[in-house]
Protein backbone atom coordinates (compact mmCIF):
# COMPACT_ATOMS: atom_id res chain seq x y z
CA UNK A 1 0.00 0.00 0.00
CA UNK A 2 2.55 2.07 0.67
CA UNK A 3 4.93 1.46 -2.25
CA UNK A 4 1.35 2.23 -4.44
CA UNK A 5 0.80 5.82 -2.36
CA UNK A 6 4.57 7.09 -2.79
CA UNK A 7 4.15 5.79 -6.46
CA UNK A 8 0.99 8.18 -6.80
CA UNK A 9 2.38 11.29 -4.83
CA UNK A 10 5.36 11.12 -7.22
CA UNK A 11 3.16 10.83 -10.15
CA UNK A 12 0.74 13.79 -9.19
CA UNK A 13 4.14 16.44 -8.50
CA UNK A 14 5.47 15.13 -11.96
CA UNK A 15 2.08 16.22 -13.48
CA UNK A 16 2.08 19.50 -11.55
CA UNK A 17 5.20 20.00 -12.97
CA UNK A 18 4.48 19.84 -16.76
CA UNK A 19 1.23 21.71 -15.72
CA UNK A 20 3.62 24.76 -15.25
CA UNK A 21 3.95 27.29 -17.88
CA UNK A 22 7.56 27.08 -19.61
CA UNK A 23 9.75 30.27 -18.41
CA UNK A 24 13.34 31.32 -19.45
CA UNK A 25 15.33 30.03 -16.26
CA UNK A 26 17.93 27.76 -14.63
CA UNK A 27 16.85 24.63 -13.44
CA UNK A 28 20.30 23.99 -12.23
CA UNK A 29 22.40 25.74 -9.73
CA UNK A 30 25.14 25.43 -12.06
CA UNK A 31 23.80 27.80 -14.80
CA UNK A 32 24.17 31.17 -14.88
CA UNK A 33 23.69 34.32 -17.47
CA UNK A 34 21.03 32.77 -19.51
CA UNK A 35 20.38 35.34 -22.98
CA UNK A 36 18.15 34.68 -24.98
CA UNK A 37 17.81 37.60 -28.26
CA UNK A 38 16.84 38.29 -31.56
CA UNK A 39 19.36 37.95 -34.22
CA UNK A 40 22.10 37.83 -31.16
CA UNK A 41 21.60 41.50 -30.47
CA UNK A 42 20.51 41.68 -27.03
CA UNK A 43 18.59 44.85 -27.14
CA UNK A 44 15.81 43.07 -29.00
CA UNK A 45 13.04 40.25 -27.63
CA UNK A 46 13.34 36.91 -28.59
CA UNK A 47 10.66 37.11 -31.16
CA UNK A 48 11.22 36.47 -34.76
CA UNK A 49 9.30 36.37 -38.06
CA UNK A 50 8.58 33.48 -39.93
CA UNK A 51 10.68 32.25 -42.56
CA UNK A 52 12.32 35.62 -43.10
CA UNK A 53 15.45 34.45 -41.93
CA UNK A 54 16.06 35.54 -38.67
CA UNK A 55 17.28 33.67 -35.57
CA UNK A 56 16.72 33.39 -32.17
CA UNK A 57 20.20 33.22 -29.84
CA UNK A 58 20.30 31.24 -26.87
CA UNK A 59 23.61 31.74 -24.57
CA UNK A 60 24.65 30.64 -21.24
CA UNK A 61 27.52 29.98 -18.83
CA UNK A 62 27.85 26.21 -16.80
CA UNK A 63 30.24 26.94 -13.54
CA UNK A 64 30.40 22.99 -12.76
CA UNK A 65 33.47 20.20 -12.78
CA UNK A 66 31.43 18.61 -15.92
CA UNK A 67 31.54 21.38 -17.82
CA UNK A 68 32.90 20.15 -20.76
CA UNK A 69 30.27 17.60 -20.96
CA UNK A 70 28.29 17.84 -23.75
CA UNK A 71 24.90 19.08 -23.84
CA UNK A 72 21.91 18.73 -25.85
CA UNK A 73 18.95 20.38 -26.93
CA UNK A 74 14.79 20.18 -27.91
CA UNK A 75 12.41 22.40 -29.10
CA UNK A 76 8.60 22.39 -28.19
CA UNK A 77 5.62 24.05 -29.71
CA UNK A 78 3.89 26.03 -26.84
CA UNK A 79 0.27 27.06 -26.65
CA UNK A 80 -0.52 30.53 -25.70
CA UNK A 81 -0.02 30.02 -21.92
CA UNK A 82 3.54 28.72 -22.78
CA UNK A 83 2.46 25.07 -22.13
CA UNK A 84 3.22 22.27 -24.61
CA UNK A 85 0.96 22.36 -27.60
CA UNK A 86 -0.68 18.66 -26.71
CA UNK A 87 -2.28 18.67 -30.28
CA UNK A 88 0.45 18.81 -32.88
CA UNK A 89 3.85 16.54 -33.24
CA UNK A 90 6.82 17.41 -33.87
CA UNK A 91 6.33 17.07 -37.66
CA UNK A 92 3.79 19.40 -37.42
CA UNK A 93 5.54 22.46 -35.77
CA UNK A 94 9.47 21.58 -37.39
CA UNK A 95 11.66 19.79 -39.77
CA UNK A 96 14.44 18.31 -38.79
CA UNK A 97 15.77 15.91 -35.64
CA UNK A 98 14.64 17.16 -32.53
CA UNK A 99 17.42 16.29 -30.10
CA UNK A 100 20.74 17.99 -31.39
CA UNK A 101 24.27 18.68 -29.64
CA UNK A 102 25.09 22.55 -28.71
CA UNK A 103 28.33 22.33 -30.72
CA UNK A 104 29.08 25.55 -30.18
CA UNK A 105 30.75 26.07 -26.71
CA UNK A 106 34.28 27.31 -25.47
CA UNK A 107 36.16 27.56 -21.73
CA UNK A 108 36.49 31.01 -20.13
CA UNK A 109 39.99 32.50 -20.42
CA UNK A 110 41.98 34.15 -17.68
CA UNK A 111 38.74 34.40 -15.28
CA UNK A 112 38.81 33.92 -11.34
CA UNK A 113 35.82 31.92 -11.78
CA UNK A 114 35.85 29.01 -14.47
CA UNK A 115 32.62 28.55 -16.75
CA UNK A 116 32.03 26.89 -19.90
CA UNK A 117 30.45 29.36 -22.15
CA UNK A 118 27.27 27.45 -24.50
CA UNK A 119 26.08 29.02 -27.46
CA UNK A 120 22.77 27.98 -29.94
CA UNK A 121 21.49 29.37 -32.92
CA UNK A 122 17.75 28.43 -34.00
CA UNK A 123 16.69 27.62 -36.52
CA UNK A 124 19.72 26.02 -37.84
CA UNK A 125 21.29 23.15 -40.32
CA UNK A 126 18.95 20.77 -38.14
CA UNK A 127 15.87 22.64 -37.54
CA UNK A 128 13.77 24.74 -39.24
CA UNK A 129 10.60 26.19 -37.83
CA UNK A 130 7.29 25.61 -39.16
CA UNK A 131 4.86 27.46 -37.82
CA UNK A 132 4.34 30.97 -35.50
CA UNK A 133 3.63 31.02 -32.05
CA UNK A 134 5.46 30.27 -28.55
CA UNK A 135 8.57 27.49 -28.58
CA UNK A 136 10.79 26.33 -25.75
CA UNK A 137 14.15 24.88 -26.03
CA UNK A 138 15.28 22.38 -23.13
CA UNK A 139 18.85 22.05 -22.82
CA UNK A 140 19.93 18.50 -20.78
CA UNK A 141 23.35 16.29 -20.76
CA UNK A 142 23.78 13.96 -23.41
CA UNK A 143 22.87 10.98 -21.53
CA UNK A 144 20.73 12.38 -19.38
CA UNK A 145 17.30 13.90 -21.56
CA UNK A 146 15.40 13.79 -18.26
CA UNK A 147 17.33 15.71 -16.11
CA UNK A 148 16.65 19.57 -17.56
CA UNK A 149 19.68 22.13 -16.91
CA UNK A 150 17.77 25.03 -18.40
CA UNK A 151 14.85 26.39 -20.32
CA UNK A 152 14.89 29.29 -23.24
CA UNK A 153 11.52 30.64 -24.72
CA UNK A 154 10.97 32.91 -27.96
CA UNK A 155 8.54 33.24 -30.25
CA UNK A 156 8.22 32.92 -34.00
CA UNK A 157 5.05 35.58 -35.65
CA UNK A 158 3.44 35.26 -38.63
CA UNK A 159 2.34 39.11 -39.04
CA UNK A 160 -1.10 39.03 -40.45
CA UNK A 161 -2.77 41.91 -38.29
CA UNK A 162 -1.27 45.80 -37.72
CA UNK A 163 -1.72 46.85 -34.20
CA UNK A 164 -2.05 50.84 -32.84
CA UNK A 165 -1.60 51.35 -29.52
CA UNK A 166 -0.85 54.00 -27.20
CA UNK A 167 -0.24 54.40 -23.21
CA UNK A 168 -1.49 57.45 -21.05
CA UNK A 169 -0.86 58.48 -17.59
CA UNK A 170 -4.54 59.92 -17.67
CA UNK A 171 -6.20 56.22 -16.41
CA UNK A 172 -9.74 54.96 -15.21
CA UNK A 173 -8.61 55.34 -11.87
CA UNK A 174 -6.13 58.51 -11.48
CA UNK A 175 -4.39 61.64 -13.89
CA UNK A 176 -1.15 61.59 -13.52
CA UNK A 177 -0.55 59.68 -10.57
CA UNK A 178 0.69 56.48 -10.29
CA UNK A 179 -0.58 54.43 -12.81
CA UNK A 180 -0.26 54.10 -17.04
CA UNK A 181 -2.81 52.80 -19.04
CA UNK A 182 -2.33 51.08 -22.37
CA UNK A 183 -4.94 51.55 -25.22
CA UNK A 184 -4.70 49.74 -28.72
CA UNK A 185 -6.58 48.99 -31.56
CA UNK A 186 -6.11 45.59 -33.62
CA UNK A 187 -6.82 46.15 -37.53
CA UNK A 188 -7.79 42.71 -39.12
CA UNK A 189 -8.87 43.31 -42.48
CA UNK A 190 -8.68 40.46 -44.87
CA UNK A 191 -8.91 37.90 -42.08
CA UNK A 192 -12.03 35.91 -41.03
CA UNK A 193 -12.17 36.03 -37.66
CA UNK A 194 -15.89 34.96 -36.47
CA UNK A 195 -15.55 35.30 -32.66
CA UNK A 196 -12.61 37.53 -31.01
CA UNK A 197 -13.49 36.76 -27.82
CA UNK A 198 -13.31 32.95 -28.55
CA UNK A 199 -10.60 32.97 -31.48
CA UNK A 200 -8.11 35.63 -30.39
CA UNK A 201 -5.98 35.61 -27.23
CA UNK A 202 -4.52 38.81 -26.38
CA UNK A 203 -1.41 39.68 -23.41
CA UNK A 204 0.55 42.80 -22.58
CA UNK A 205 3.57 43.27 -20.78
CA UNK A 206 5.11 46.23 -18.94
CA UNK A 207 8.92 45.80 -19.30
CA UNK A 208 9.28 42.31 -19.87
CA UNK A 209 7.78 41.50 -16.30
CA UNK A 210 5.66 38.21 -16.17
CA UNK A 211 3.91 39.01 -12.34
CA UNK A 212 2.25 41.55 -13.50
CA UNK A 213 1.10 40.53 -17.42
CA UNK A 214 -2.53 41.16 -18.60
CA UNK A 215 -4.11 38.14 -20.15
CA UNK A 216 -6.90 37.06 -21.95
CA UNK A 217 -8.11 40.85 -22.96
CA UNK A 218 -11.45 41.53 -24.32
CA UNK A 219 -12.02 44.07 -26.72
CA UNK A 220 -14.34 47.35 -25.43
CA UNK A 221 -15.99 47.80 -28.77
CA UNK A 222 -16.12 45.28 -32.00
CA UNK A 223 -16.21 47.04 -35.21
CA UNK A 224 -16.13 45.99 -39.11
CA UNK A 225 -12.34 44.90 -39.71
CA UNK A 226 -10.91 46.14 -36.28
CA UNK A 227 -11.22 45.43 -32.55
CA UNK A 228 -10.33 48.83 -29.85
CA UNK A 229 -9.42 48.20 -26.52
CA UNK A 230 -9.78 51.41 -24.53
CA UNK A 231 -10.80 52.67 -21.07
CA UNK A 232 -9.97 48.58 -19.88
CA UNK A 233 -9.03 48.30 -16.31
CA UNK A 234 -7.44 45.50 -17.36
CA UNK A 235 -4.75 47.31 -19.04
CA UNK A 236 -4.05 49.82 -16.12
CA UNK A 237 0.02 49.37 -15.06
CA UNK A 238 1.76 50.56 -11.91
CA UNK A 239 4.09 53.43 -13.21
CA UNK A 240 6.94 52.42 -11.24
CA UNK A 241 10.06 53.80 -11.53
CA UNK A 242 13.19 54.34 -14.01
CA UNK A 243 15.45 50.95 -13.41
CA UNK A 244 18.39 51.40 -11.19
CA UNK A 245 21.72 50.61 -12.92
CA UNK A 246 25.31 49.82 -12.02
CA UNK A 247 28.73 48.71 -14.34
CA UNK A 248 31.13 45.92 -13.59
CA UNK A 249 33.00 45.46 -16.43
CA UNK A 250 35.85 46.66 -14.96
CA UNK A 251 37.59 45.45 -11.17
CA UNK A 252 40.77 47.70 -11.92
CA UNK A 253 38.07 50.25 -10.87
CA UNK A 254 34.51 51.31 -9.51
CA UNK A 255 32.01 51.46 -12.04
CA UNK A 256 28.79 53.31 -12.23
CA UNK A 257 27.22 52.67 -8.57
CA UNK A 258 29.65 50.75 -7.62
CA UNK A 259 31.19 51.56 -4.05
CA UNK A 260 34.14 48.81 -3.71
CA UNK A 261 35.72 46.42 -5.14
CA UNK A 262 38.10 44.25 -3.93
CA UNK A 263 39.72 40.59 -4.55
CA UNK A 264 39.07 37.48 -1.50
CA UNK A 265 40.67 34.48 -3.30
CA UNK A 266 39.37 32.57 -5.08
CA UNK A 267 37.38 35.56 -6.41
CA UNK A 268 36.39 39.26 -6.96
CA UNK A 269 33.88 41.07 -4.40
CA UNK A 270 31.96 44.30 -5.37
CA UNK A 271 29.82 45.98 -3.53
CA UNK A 272 27.29 47.98 -5.26
CA UNK A 273 26.28 51.90 -3.26
CA UNK A 274 23.29 51.23 -0.56
CA UNK A 275 20.47 51.43 -2.15
CA UNK A 276 17.50 54.12 -1.21
CA UNK A 277 13.98 53.64 -1.20
CA UNK A 278 12.45 55.97 -3.41
CA UNK A 279 8.73 56.05 -2.90
CA UNK A 280 7.42 59.66 -2.09
CA UNK A 281 10.68 60.97 -2.95
CA UNK A 282 9.47 62.76 -6.14
CA UNK A 283 10.66 61.52 -9.64
CA UNK A 284 13.81 61.88 -10.90
CA UNK A 285 14.37 61.23 -15.10
CA UNK A 286 17.12 58.15 -15.92
CA UNK A 287 18.25 56.60 -18.71
CA UNK A 288 17.79 53.20 -18.37
CA UNK A 289 17.13 49.91 -20.85
CA UNK A 290 14.06 48.89 -19.05
CA UNK A 291 15.47 46.16 -16.75
CA UNK A 292 17.87 44.63 -19.67
CA UNK A 293 21.72 43.36 -19.47
CA UNK A 294 24.20 43.27 -21.14
CA UNK A 295 27.69 41.23 -20.74
CA UNK A 296 30.59 43.61 -20.78
CA UNK A 297 34.48 43.72 -20.25
CA UNK A 298 37.64 46.17 -20.05
CA UNK A 299 39.99 43.52 -19.66
CA UNK A 300 39.25 40.99 -22.86
CA UNK A 301 37.92 41.44 -26.53
CA UNK A 302 35.68 38.55 -26.29
CA UNK A 303 32.87 39.26 -23.53
CA UNK A 304 31.38 35.56 -23.65
CA UNK A 305 34.29 33.82 -22.74
CA UNK A 306 36.78 36.95 -20.57
CA UNK A 307 34.44 38.64 -18.66
CA UNK A 308 34.84 37.08 -14.89
CA UNK A 309 32.10 36.59 -12.44
CA UNK A 310 32.24 39.16 -9.63
CA UNK A 311 30.31 38.38 -5.63
CA UNK A 312 28.04 41.09 -6.06
CA UNK A 313 26.55 42.85 -3.07
CA UNK A 314 23.59 44.72 -2.75
CA UNK A 315 22.34 46.51 0.56
CA UNK A 316 18.92 48.58 1.08
CA UNK A 317 19.16 50.58 4.69
CA UNK A 318 16.35 50.29 6.93
CA UNK A 319 16.02 50.92 10.45
CA UNK A 320 12.97 48.29 10.89
CA UNK A 321 12.16 45.43 8.38
CA UNK A 322 8.86 46.00 6.28
CA UNK A 323 5.81 43.37 6.53
CA UNK A 324 6.33 41.99 2.71
CA UNK A 325 9.27 40.19 1.36
CA UNK A 326 11.58 42.03 -1.39
CA UNK A 327 12.84 40.92 -4.16
CA UNK A 328 15.73 42.32 -6.83
CA UNK A 329 14.05 41.62 -10.13
CA UNK A 330 15.26 42.84 -13.34
CA UNK A 331 16.15 40.48 -17.28
CA UNK A 332 18.86 39.12 -15.11
CA UNK A 333 16.73 37.50 -13.34
CA UNK A 334 14.82 35.99 -15.76
CA UNK A 335 12.32 37.96 -13.64
CA UNK A 336 11.69 35.03 -11.68
CA UNK A 337 11.06 35.36 -7.93
CA UNK A 338 12.96 32.48 -6.40
CA UNK A 339 14.56 32.54 -2.85
CA UNK A 340 17.91 33.30 -4.86
CA UNK A 341 16.55 36.87 -5.62
CA UNK A 342 14.71 37.38 -1.92
CA UNK A 343 16.62 40.28 0.06
CA UNK A 344 17.36 39.16 4.33
CA UNK A 345 17.30 41.55 6.77
CA UNK A 346 20.07 41.94 8.95
CA UNK A 347 19.01 42.99 12.41
CA UNK A 348 22.03 44.27 13.87
CA UNK A 349 23.00 46.44 10.87
CA UNK A 350 19.52 47.54 9.93
CA UNK A 351 20.03 46.38 6.54
CA UNK A 352 18.40 44.33 3.46
CA UNK A 353 21.12 42.39 1.49
CA UNK A 354 21.47 40.20 -1.06
CA UNK A 355 24.84 38.76 -2.79
CA UNK A 356 24.69 37.12 -5.95
CA UNK A 357 27.11 35.64 -8.77
CA UNK A 358 27.01 38.13 -11.77
CA UNK A 359 29.09 38.32 -14.51
CA UNK A 360 30.62 41.18 -15.58
CA UNK A 361 28.67 43.71 -17.54
CA UNK A 362 26.04 46.77 -17.02
CA UNK A 363 22.89 45.64 -15.27
CA UNK A 364 19.05 47.26 -14.40
CA UNK A 365 17.52 46.31 -11.52
CA UNK A 366 14.59 47.17 -9.52
CA UNK A 367 13.08 46.17 -6.33
CA UNK A 368 9.58 44.64 -5.37
CA UNK A 369 8.03 43.88 -2.39
CA UNK A 370 5.41 40.73 -2.70
CA UNK A 371 2.21 41.18 -0.66
CA UNK A 372 0.13 37.89 -0.73
CA UNK A 373 1.02 36.87 -4.75
CA UNK A 374 0.99 40.47 -5.58
CA UNK A 375 4.43 42.24 -6.60
CA UNK A 376 4.66 45.64 -6.29
CA UNK A 377 6.81 49.18 -7.03
CA UNK A 378 4.91 51.21 -4.76
CA UNK A 379 6.96 50.83 -1.49
CA UNK A 380 10.59 51.09 -2.61
CA UNK A 381 10.92 51.91 -6.12
CA UNK A 382 7.60 54.19 -6.01
CA UNK A 383 5.06 54.84 -8.83
CA UNK A 384 5.64 57.77 -10.79
CA UNK A 385 3.27 58.32 -14.31
CA UNK A 386 6.64 60.41 -15.93
CA UNK A 387 8.49 56.55 -15.95
CA UNK A 388 9.88 55.71 -19.12
CA UNK A 389 8.22 52.22 -19.59
CA UNK A 390 8.04 49.38 -22.18
CA UNK A 391 5.12 47.59 -23.29
CA UNK A 392 4.38 45.01 -25.58
CA UNK A 393 1.08 43.52 -27.24
CA UNK A 394 1.06 39.50 -28.30
CA UNK A 395 -2.11 38.35 -30.37
CA UNK A 396 -2.52 35.19 -29.94
CA UNK A 397 -5.40 33.22 -32.87
CA UNK A 398 -6.89 29.31 -32.99
CA UNK A 399 -9.68 29.81 -35.34
CA UNK A 400 -12.18 26.78 -35.02
CA UNK A 401 -10.23 24.02 -36.50
CA UNK A 402 -7.24 24.85 -35.76
CA UNK A 403 -5.00 22.17 -33.24
CA UNK A 404 -2.22 25.02 -32.28
CA UNK A 405 -2.01 29.01 -30.93
CA UNK A 406 -0.69 31.09 -33.75
CA UNK A 407 0.97 33.95 -32.80
CA UNK A 408 -0.09 36.80 -35.71
CA UNK A 409 0.71 39.89 -34.15
CA UNK A 410 3.00 41.51 -32.10
CA UNK A 411 3.46 45.49 -30.91
CA UNK A 412 6.15 47.16 -28.82
CA UNK A 413 5.18 50.78 -27.79
CA UNK A 414 6.88 53.05 -25.00
CA UNK A 415 4.85 55.45 -22.31
CA UNK A 416 7.15 58.48 -24.16
CA UNK A 417 10.45 58.73 -26.73
CA UNK A 418 12.92 57.42 -25.63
Amino acid sequence: MMKYKATFILLFFCNLLLAQPYRTQALSPEIHTIEVSKNGNSNFKPIIELNKGDFVKIDFDRISEDSFNRLRYRVLHCDAYWKVSSSISEIDYMSGFNDNYIDTYDPSINTTVEYTHFSLRIPNNEIQLKLSGNYVVEIYEEDDPETVLLTACFSVVDNQLSIASSVSSNTDIDTNRNHQQLSFTLHHQGMNIRDPHTELIIFAQQNNRLDNEKAKLKPTYVNPGKLIFEHNRDLIFEAGNEYRRFETSSYRSNGMNVAHIEYRRPTYIMDIAADKVRANRGYSYDQDQNGKFFIRTNEGEDNNIEADYFVTNFTIPMEEPISDDIYINGDFTNNTFSEKYKMLYDEGNKVYYLSLLLKQGMYNYQYLTKSGNRFSTSKIEGNYHETENEYIIYVYYRPSGQRYDSLIGVQTIYSREK
